[in-house]
């Protein structure tokens, strides 16, 4: 890493790539106790009293890890230099995600024990849920509502119209097809709420019937091949709205949005797909012509032997899975030997993210 400075700019260099730093920009995250509040490290200042016109006096370095800047208006203050390429980068210090399919997959089960030290555990599950955008976790009691004590463990729970926790298993009038024995293809969870669900979490109390493996699917890595071997198809997926739409006698619940959800930057956001609640708004016969057969070849992929992971949940397994990126489904299972009664809930990214962050980084 390379630094220098004149009085309008800071300049650093990494990888080859330099980044100019306004004054107003870097003085903002000073963080000496006039600018910040030492508890709660939340800003002081008024920002209408910095001069408009501020700039950079000196820089010297205190060491290859930090340096201290003072400005025109005589405040100094001292900056980690990794820090500050950590925030230039966009790193969330977050483990890195690999795209994957059954070439590149091998299913890893980790299995849970109750009296061992739980931050070590959570750390590697998190670590591997991150990575991937889904992680098996077993061991855990295979009784009613231990779900919630073991999402208690990661964050906070969000309650839907289906309460703090949803039972899965065969209804006789479902309001939702989760709820039935038939095959379920791969789908993301509740595209129609505002906002969407983040990580969905399913947890197999009985699993004696014939059939009912469970199956998920890397979401981001079919957007990523689209885009790579079929670019029109992915325009077109990334760029038409959708209404997605749940109703029962308790609950009408829609939300405009795209199958692939884009950042500012063109990265891969959001995967929203539930081919039984979503409808495409009106468009010219061609337009439409486009859309369908680009949503035919997704379904295509996201249902093949490529792309599905397939496995059996046995009584107390659990399934974590990022509903932004990971699709999952079922194979039909017959009720007529034997029961299946899964569990699930949601809970938000925000509370995965922090507690890694808090484990792995104090």
């Amino acid at each position: 890493m390379k630094i220098d400075f004149d009085q309008n700019e800071v300049r650093i260099e990494i990888e080859g790539l330099v980044y100019n730093l306004h004054p107003l920009w870097i003085r903002e995250r000073s963080n000496e106790e006039n600018m910040v509040d030492q508890n709660s490290l939340q800003r002081l200042y008024d920002p209408e009293k910095l001069p408009a016109d501020l700039k950079i006096s000196d820089l010297t370095h205190i060491n290859e890890e930090k340096v201290r800047i003072k400005f025109s208006d005589n405040h100094a203050a001292e900056y980690c230099l990794k820090s500050l390429s950590k925030e230039l980068q966009r790193s969330k210090g977050l483990p890195e995600k690999i795209l994957w399919d059954n070439s590149n997959i091998e299913l890893k089960n980790f299995e849970f024990n109750y009296d061992k030290n739980e931050d070590d555990q959570l750390l590697k599950i998190l670590h591997y849920y991150h990575q991937y955008g889904f992680v098996l976790v077993s061991g855990l009691n295979p009784k009613d509502g231990e779900i919630i004590n073991f999402a208690n463990k990661i964050g906070y729970i969000r309650e839907t119209n289906f309460g703090k926790l949803f039972n899965v298993v065969s209804q006789k009038q479902p309001n939702d097809l989760a709820y039935t024995s038939i095959e379920l293809e791969s789908h993301t969870d509740n595209p129609y709420r505002k906002p969407v669900p983040s990580i969905q979490f399913l947890f197999c109390i009985e699993n004696s019937c014939e059939g009912g493996d469970s199956t998920v699917v890397d979401g981001f890595k079919v957007a990523s091949d689209l885009k790579d071997k079929h670019p029109d198809v992915f325009k077109i997926l990334s760029k038409t709205l959708i209404n997605f739409k749940f109703k029962d006698k308790d609950a009408v619940l829609e939300k405009t949005g795209k199958i692939i959800k884009l950042s500012e930057r063109g990265e891969l956001k959001q995967i929203k797909y539930s081919n039984r609640l979503d409808f495409v708004f009106y468009q010219k016969p061609d337009q439409l012509e486009e859309f369908y057969e680009a949503k035919r070849l997704m379904h295509g992929m996201i249902n093949s032997d490529k792309y599905v992971l397939k496995f059996h949940l046995d009584p107390g397994s659990l399934l974590i899975m990022n509903n932004y990126r990971t699709l999952h489904g079922r194979t039909s299972y017959n009720t007529s030997e034997g029961s299946r009664w899964l569990q699930g809930l949601y809970i938000d990214h925000d509370s995965a993210e922090s507690k890694y962050k808090l484990l792995a980084h104090g």
